[in-house]
């Protein structure tokens, strides 16, 4: 069973802490990485508006509270309401979220830096992952024109870089850009052979003991309803777009996983929480083994 727990405060109704929760907002993303394990090295599209589900997230308000929230796609400085996605978690949970992006989009996204220098209330942050090692300069450069002022590097072992990049960057007003250089992928469920779309056939046990999710605790938000992963939802998206090469066995899988919602939440939800980190069946789509290699990123749309 994950950390939960119930909280002390005084509030309308017990709402259960969640230690991590991946508010997952886009398909889209303008890099091509191999391995990508949300499959946004292929045409993956779509995108969710924040006003479209703020509704049910004000629902989950009152049940839940996350102890850690990041927004992550895809490229999520490309759904054009990520903005609103940050403003309005700040006001439903009062969390700080990070905004995980891979840091080709800092100077596109009008009001950005402002969401993340004005640190009185809500002291939101963005994360970097970078992923190729190679081109570190361009990502410098970008920073000097995205950040104020003069734009200081802390290494890996400064006491000051408190999110543990292997890089960050702090600028004259304070604002703190940590980067992870992440240019190796484990293997993807989803590949290509042949010209088609397929899917693992592993043995679910071992699929999933090699895992990260669980081994980050992270669960996921996706069309306002919680997953114990990412995949396990995108799975049955990547089909509708692309037409997976499966049995329909396996295609019948895919929609057999159910999530947890604000709707069945009285009926299920303590089962859904026993059992998040467990074995599913999908587990079987995944790769039971692990095979890191070095990534090449391609820009694969224009800014």
């Amino acid at each position: 069973m994950p950390q939960t727990r119930f909280e002390s405060e005084a509030w309308p109704r017990q709402r259960i802490i969640i230690p991590k929760i991946e508010f997952y907002i886009t398909n889209v993303c303008n890099l091509s990485c191999d391995q990508c394990n949300r499959f946004n090295d292929h045409n993956f599209k779509g995108f969710q508006k924040w006003g479209d589900y703020e509704a049910e997230y004000e629902r989950w308000g009152e049940l839940i509270k996350p102890e850690q929230v990041v927004l992550l796609g895809g490229e999520p400085l490309l759904n054009p309401t990520c903005l609103d996605w940050v403003r309005g978690i700040n006001r439903i949970w009062g969390n700080s979220v990070q905004i995980l992006t891979n840091g080709t989009r800092l100077n596109y996204v009008p009001g950005l830096y402002k969401l993340l220098a004005n640190q009185m209330e809500y002291k939101n942050w963005l994360g970097i992952s970078w992923h190729h090692h190679d081109t570190l300069d361009v990502l410098e450069q970008d920073l000097e024109t995205f950040m104020t002022g003069t734009v200081t590097r802390l290494e890996a072992d400064d006491p000051l870089n408190i999110y543990g990049g292997h890089f960050m960057y702090v600028d004259e007003l304070g604002v703190k850009i940590p980067v992870w250089i992440q240019d190796h992928f484990d293997q993807a469920a989803i590949f290509r052979e042949n010209g088609v779309f397929r899917l693992h056939n592993s043995d679910p046990e071992l699929a999933h003991s090699i895992c990260v999710f669980p081994k980050w605790g992270s669960y996921h938000f996706i069309n306002a309803k919680l997953y114990k992963c990412g995949p396990v939802q995108l799975f049955h998206e990547f089909d509708k777009q692309h037409t997976l090469a499966i049995p329909e066995e396996d295609r019948h899988l895919l929609t057999s996983y159910k999530p947890l919602s604000v709707d069945n939440w009285n009926d299920y939800h303590e089962e859904f929480l026993d059992n998040i980190d467990n074995v599913i069946p999908q587990c079987k789509f995944c790769p039971e083994n692990i095979a890191n290699r070095k990534i090449i990123s391609v820009l694969k749309n224009k800014k």
